[in-house]
């Protein structure tokens, strides 16, 4: 498992500083599909995300739930100075994680600012993040919707996606979760989004190397189909149609 002191939020504090911080991390490993948190109830522990993906899930009156927002290498999770959580944390690949016992970890806070400053711009990072997710989700069409989450994945959450080694510097998009996860993400079902990645495969702008693999062929198209106004674009116009 990862060392902490190399953890992206940590690894440019001062030796002293990360050396605290490791003394009151607890290292732990999840599963797919491991609940870590639990709406409504106070954990009394604080982590950061080590490697992996955090699904947040929202249970809905019906019973059926909503992914609201992931988390991944480096982000923060629990609530700082506050109560209970108010979604569901779980597991959506395996995980490594480190957890830190709530009350230390705010103590710490309040003696050493260089962690304050970590904290309040990890919830900040948070927060963009989730306004970049209203904007994915405000796209009427489940294509839009899914290549808004590749674009997602690509520039919010660079250390999920890698270059390849191809002359034309092709990116390869990873995607961390499953099609179930990604459907809940997208407010749709798992079908629709099959359809639209091979709709984007057939139309040339991306090409499928495994279900979880996607080598971006076209990355004009696919910024274009996050949500820019194609009317003018007939063959886009076109691809938009389910």
């Amino acid at each position: 498992m990862a060392s902490i002191h190399s953890l992206a939020p940590f690894a440019g504090l001062d030796e002293a500083v990360r050396a605290e911080v490791a003394a009151l991390a607890r290292p732990a490993r999840l599963r797919r599909d491991d609940v870590l948190m639990t709406p409504g109830n106070d954990p009394g522990t604080v982590g950061y995300v080590a490697s992996g993906v955090l699904r947040m899930k929202k249970v809905l009156a019906d019973g059926s739930g909503q992914i609201v927002g992931l988390l991944v290498a480096g982000d923060i999770f629990g609530r700082v100075f506050d109560g209970p959580v108010p979604f569901a944390i779980e597991a959506a690949s395996d995980c490594e994680i480190f957890l830190f016992d709530k009350t230390e970890f705010e103590s710490l806070i309040g003696r050493r600012p260089e962690v304050e400053r970590l904290v309040i711009l990890g919830l900040m990072t948070e927060l963009d993040s989730a306004r970049e997710w209203l904007g994915l989700l405000s796209n009427h069409r489940t294509i839009e919707r899914v290549a808004g989450f590749l674009l997602f994945l690509n520039r919010r959450w660079s250390r999920l996606s890698q270059e390849t080694g191809c002359a034309d510097g092709a990116t390869v998009i990873d995607i961390p979760i499953k099609r179930q996860d990604l459907a809940q993400v997208l407010g749709t079902r798992p079908e629709a989004v099959s359809r639209a990645i091979h709709a984007l495969e057939d139309e040339g702008v991306i090409e499928i190397v495994t279900p979880y693999r996607l080598r971006v062929q076209d990355s004009e198209a696919l910024d274009h189909l996050s949500g820019h106004d194609l009317s003018e674009d007939a063959a886009a116009a076109q691809l938009y149609a389910e």
